[in-house]
């Protein structure tokens, strides 16, 4: 296999203050080889977790070195490589060009950017991230580029799975061995970026697994204006990579001991769930860590980074307008954005001085439904939705729907046509059939609209009159408002024509029989002679 270095060798250039066998995880997981087979130089890291750190001259002016790690179709990864050589000056000094092989030897990358300058090592030059074609041992090869480079300055090349916040995930963790030391699975991390200055990390954890911790390490200084950054993702504090501290940066550990990050949570017992928050005091864009690690057993655990609070509400999908006695009622509601994981609602017929409560129905993950037994007319139902979601908000919605009967209300005239100075008379029937029910009745023409009330009788009809005082096209139309037991409702709108009166109409009631005739030959005469 060739010369096996030392791992120790790696730290040590940076001032770390700190001595390899502080890093068990990184003597266990990280070997480097010198001239060994058609790799020649090369480092086998075998989680992608861990920092490898390039002394100055390690890779000499034409010269490489490759990092093989296995990686997982799809999955996306953030890999960098930043330290002393990045000089965006006028005269920098070292070029270091990175190729990228899949499992088959097959070149699925090259990055060649100019000298001083940090590679874009996403799966294209617009990612931040890299989305391995194949699950794996990928390898990054670092070339001190021959005819560019004019020196072989200090770098740190880092790779670690980065993970979406707002969405679970799923990994395998197992405890450690009978002795106490962990193995493979114990400890893993991931990254992720958020601009949330409000963190929290949810984590389920099986019946099979007793966790040691979960850990939070911030990455990157949230005062530092001009943090790097490529493609939009800040990169970590690089000494913060190998342990150190600055104030609460940094420090990125997987070990059991020492330091726990800005935020840490543990088991008591198999299966105990997790939870921790962290409120950042500052705003921007920040890199964080977060550090898984086993204690005894074995299983999936279930981990959710949430950064997004309350942005989401249950939008009503199917409420009730009107419900009638008896009816089953069906409530339904939609998150308006996320997926629903339960939802129950509390129902009460007494002003919440009883209650019951039943599961709801989910539906495409979004939308959850109930069904309301029947109740009698009078019945006001009050209910509230509480609904869990993906993210675990507890999402809330309150509403109440009346139990009546249907109305009816008809309305009809005794004369389509009066004369100005007469009344015009409106009957109607209102269905529930019950006493003393206002009524409101609409007379409106094209200048004034009058309102009237009166009250039905036991056999629910009811008449009013009214004498209009224009001519013209006069609209009636009654309106019932509703009660406890009966649903509003309005009934058909009429026209009445109201016309002035003949001259006939006018005086008769100042003239007798004759005279009545004498008028209407008078009448006769006046428009023969107009003739």
């Amino acid at each position: 296999m060739g010369m096996i270095l030392a791992v120790a060798s790696l730290f040590g250039s940076l001032n770390l203050g700190a001595r390899a066998e502080n890093f068990p995880e990184y003597q266990r997981y990280v070997h480097d080889y010198l001239n060994s087979g058609v790799l020649g130089n090369w480092t086998y890291m075998e989680k992608p977790m861990f920092p490898i750190l390039f002394n100055d001259s390690q890779i000499l002016i034409g010269e490489n070195w490759s990092i093989v790690c296995p990686l997982v179709a799809n999955h996306s990864y953030h890999v960098y490589c930043y330290g002393e050589w990045v000089n965006k000056s006028s005269e920098p000094k070292t070029d270091y060009d990175i190729y990228v092989y899949n499992p088959s030897g097959e070149l699925e990358g090259y990055h060649t950017e100019s000298a001083g300058l940090p590679e874009h090592l996403g799966t294209s030059v617009e990612k931040a991230f890299f989305a391995p074609k194949y699950s794996g041992n990928y390898t990054f090869v670092m070339v001190n580029d021959q005819r560019e480079s004019k020196g072989a300055q200090q770098a740190t090349f880092m790779i670690i799975e980065n993970v979406e916040c707002d969405v679970w995930r799923e990994h395998y963790i197992e405890g450690k061995d009978e002795y106490s030391q962990p193995i493979f699975n114990t400890s893993w991390a991931f990254e992720f970026m958020t601009e949330s200055q409000y963190i929290e990390v949810w984590v389920k954890v099986p019946e099979s697994l007793d966790m040691y911790e979960a850990r939070l390490y911030l990455m990157t200084d949230p005062k530092q204006a001009n943090k790097t950054v490529l493609n939009g993702v800040p990169l970590a504090w690089e000494t913060g990579l190998f342990g150190e501290r600055n104030g609460t940066v940094g420090g990125y550990n997987l070990e059991s001991k020492e330091y726990r990050g800005v935020a840490y949570a543990s088991c008591e017992l198999h299966g105990q769930d997790m939870f921790l928050n962290y409120t950042l005091p500052y705003s921007g864009k920040n890199l964080y860590h977060l550090v898984f690690v086993g204690e005894i057993g074995a299983g999936s655990i279930e981990f959710l980074v949430k950064t997004e609070f309350g942005n989401v509400c249950l939008k009503p999908s199917s409420v009730p307008s009107r419900v009638y006695p008896y009816n089953e009622t069906a409530i339904a509601y939609a998150s308006s954005s996320t997926n629903l994981v339960s939802a129950t609602i509390n129902y009460t017929v007494d002003g919440w001085r009883n209650m019951t409560v039943l599961e709801m129905e989910i539906v495409d993950n979004s939308t959850c439904i109930a069904v309301i037994p029947g109740q009698v007319a009078g019945t006001l139902v009050s209910y509230r939705v509480e609904a869990l979601d993906a993210l675990v908000n507890v999402l809330v919605v309150n509403g109440s729907y009346s139990v009546k009967h249907h109305s009816a209300l008809n309305i009809s005239l005794v004369q389509e046509k009066v004369y100005l100075g007469e009344s015009m008379t409106v009957r109607g029937h209102l269905i529930p059939e019950t006493k003393d029910v206002p009524i409101t009745v609409h007379f409106e023409s094209a200048n004034e609209t009058i309102e009237l009330m009166c009250r039905t009788s036991e056999n629910g009809t009811f008449m009013i009159a009214f004498q209009p005082n224009a001519t013209g096209m006069w609209g009636v139309q009654a309106r019932f408002a509703g009660d406890s037991y009966a649903y509003e409702n309005l009934s058909p709108q009429l026209m009445a024509k109201v016309e002035e009166a003949p001259l006939y109409v006018k005086y008769a009631p100042y003239i007798g029989g004759v005279g009545i005739i004498a008028v209407i030959g008078i009448v006769i005469y006046l428009k023969k002679s107009k003739g």
